[in-house]
């Protein structure tokens, strides 16, 4: 069992900053996958890219500490890259809340099945929209290729810069909430003029039973401006998202 021990070692290394960043990663962490089945694909992604990453990883130390150091190093790098990601994907559910709120539809409530949480039937749409094109444009790829390029950035053993990773948290969570903020742009305006216009009508024409017209009205206008302006906003998202994973916000 001895000559398995540094192969035991690098693998728990890789684990441990690798399964960080698929326990949050869009596609790969989604509350809603069984544990069981993120556990074996980190399982699996370590196991195929060990080969590769074997030649970055130091031995393993003499003194327990220094062991216990290095594994909670690798434990924050992954969760710092993991949890920037995971902020987009929040975007997309606030993104929701924001566009229900402004269509009328705040009040229809059911289970988010991707937050695992309560929320409004926009938001848990939105969210659902979020991990399909994570799925199909390939994000998931991305950030499994993320995990390994960051041994450049963060070699074992090396802690990042406290003041750098605050910077590189404050940047994701500034480009989430601007690019949810562009998903329900339309919704927003659409809100803002819609009440406008009931405000000038219920002036104009008092004899309106503006209560009585404003919450249908209000649904069916604005379910038809999200499903018009739902595409651009997500496509905007995603590229957004895909430039921010790239240069990690500072292109």
């Amino acid at each position: 069992m001895e000559p398995l021990l540094p192969y035991v070692w690098s693998g728990g290394l890789l684990f441990a900053r690798i399964g960080s960043v698929l326990m949050l990663a869009p596609g790969w962490g989604e509350q809603s996958i069984p544990v069981r089945f993120r556990l074996s694909a980190a399982l699996l992604a370590v196991f195929a890219l060990a080969p590769g990453l074997m030649s970055d990883l130091p031995l393993q130390p003499a003194d327990f500490g220094q062991g216990i150091f290095l594994v909670i190093g690798e434990v924050l790098i992954g969760l710092m890259l993991g949890a920037a990601a995971r902020m987009f994907m929040a975007a997309a559910s606030v993104a929701g809340q924001v566009t229900a709120m402004h269509t009328g539809l705040g009040f229809a409530m059911q289970l988010d099945p991707m937050q695992q949480a309560q929320g409004n039937v926009l938001s848990a749409f939105f969210s659902l929209i979020a991990v399909v094109l994570v799925l199909s444009a390939g994000v998931h790829r991305w950030m499994l290729q993320g995990a390994v390029d960051s041994y450049i950035l963060f070699p074992v053993g090396q802690y990042p810069n406290m003041a750098d990773v605050a910077e590189y948290g404050t940047r994701a969570f500034v480009e989430a909430f601007r690019l949810g903020l562009q998903i329900a742009a339309p919704a927003i305006a659409f809100g803002l003029i819609f009440n406008l216009a009931l405000g000038l009508a219920a002036r104009l024409i008092p004899q309106i039973q503006i209560f009585f017209i404003a919450l249908p009205s209000s649904i069916m206008i604005g379910l038809v401006v999200v499903m018009i302006g739902m595409g651009a906003g997500f496509m905007t998202w995603l590229n957004g998202f895909d430039r921010f994973l790239m240069t990690g916000g500072g292109g």
